[in-house]
């Protein structure tokens, strides 16, 4: 049944243009005619107030700092709904508009700046709604550090995206979250979740491999694990690796090398025949735990016969699990429906996943 939109007033909001793969924007005001810019505040604060679709609202908080002179970063999350929350990948304020968006096909909204206040549009999956929130004081600081770590590899150099949690640990458990183009949204939303918990995170990029055995892909993820384990910050026998879908064995391969990781987190691995599953063999001789989540609404893979086969090639040595969530999609998001009696629910990640996959990874770093 399709859904409607909620009302919401236009006249003082301009279409939205986007500036594809721009993380920040500088925020100015322009007079068409005058050669002069006029610097604007930029709307900093921590913002919070409701949505609401047919009669269920749902809190929402907004953090916008600036990071560097005329430029705003900002974190959306939802207090009644702990991982939703995300880091606005598509950022542009002009006064007194502001655009966000959390990437392609996530959320996104438009307001316009009155006073303290934000007024504007929330769009969400099919949802359109509009909404008024209220700055409440300053915007908290991220509980982790960013840093810009070098990889070097015979397939090339990369900087990738380092966090550092902001705490008095002196050494980490560390997660090198392993990403090809199509799976570095999901990355990253690990990445900022973990380290807000107490985990180093690392972010590496690699393409979509040409064969099975591409050295190139290997080195790639071999030299990340190997960089984490020299950090400062990190305690070397504690690092392990997080993959989505088809790179999982490349990753098995490497993660059960001769210094095996301390751990490895699948999702959407590839084992639904008897060859692919032979690929994570090595991962159960080296003992290696692993953890393999499954999305039951996920089409890219065939998800109850890998589940089935990983978990006779796994076993359950060294703490190895097989979960299959049943209602959730290939985000492990359950999407937002009617109840049968009419109640809007807005979506919200699958139970018991982000506090599984947290407690699984404190586990394996005892």
């Amino acid at each position: 049944m399709p859904v409607k939109s909620a009302r919401f007033v236009w006249g003082r909001i301009k279409p939205l243009w986007w500036v594809a793969g721009l993380l920040m924007l500088t925020a100015c005001s322009s007079d068409s005619g005058s050669s002069t810019q006029t610097t604007v505040a930029l709307p900093t604060g921590h913002y919070e107030g409701p949505i609401s679709y047919q009669g269920t609202e749902l809190r929402v908080a907004l953090d916008l700092r600036e990071v560097a002179p005329g430029k705003l970063q900002a974190d959306v999350s939802f207090p009644q709904v702990p991982g939703l929350e995300f880091e606005a990948t598509r950022l542009k304020y002009q006064e007194p508009q502001l655009q966000l968006e959390q990437g392609v096909g996530g959320i996104s909204l438009q307001a316009v700046r009155e006073g303290d206040f934000l007024r504007g549009l929330l769009s969400w999956d099919s949802v359109r709604t509009d909404f008024v929130w209220a700055r409440r004081g300053e915007a908290a600081p991220r509980p982790f550090r960013e840093e810009t770590l070098a990889l070097r590899s015979a397939a090339g150099a990369q900087a990738s995206r380092l966090l550092v949690p902001d705490d008095t640990v002196t050494r980490h458990a560390a997660v090198a979250l392993v990403a090809q183009p199509q799976t570095l949204a999901a990355a990253q939303t690990r990445a900022a979740y973990l380290a807000r918990r107490g985990f180093v995170t690392l972010i590496v990029t690699v393409a979509t491999p040409a064969a099975p055995s591409d050295s190139g892909a290997y080195r790639a993820i071999g030299t990340a694990l190997s960089a984490l384990r020299r950090h400062s910050a990190v305690d070397s026998g504690r690092v392990g690796y997080w993959v989505r879908g088809s790179l999982a064995p490349q990753v098995a391969a490497v993660a059960s090398q001769v210094k095996p990781a301390a751990f490895l987190v699948m999702e959407a691995a590839p084992a639904a025949t008897r060859e692919q599953a032979a690929v994570y063999l090595p991962l159960s001789r080296q003992r290696v735990p692993v953890l393999a989540l499954y999305a039951g609404l996920d089409t890219t893979t065939d998800v109850r016969e890998s589940a089935r086969r990983l978990r006779t090639t796994l076993g359950y040595r060294s703490g190895s699990q097989v979960r299959i969530y049943p209602q959730a999609g290939p985000e492990f998001l359950q999407r937002g429906r009617l109840s049968p009696d009419g109640q809007w629910q807005w979506p919200k990640p699958a139970e018991g996943y982000w506090e599984g996959l947290v407690e699984w990874l404190r586990q394996r770093g005892k």
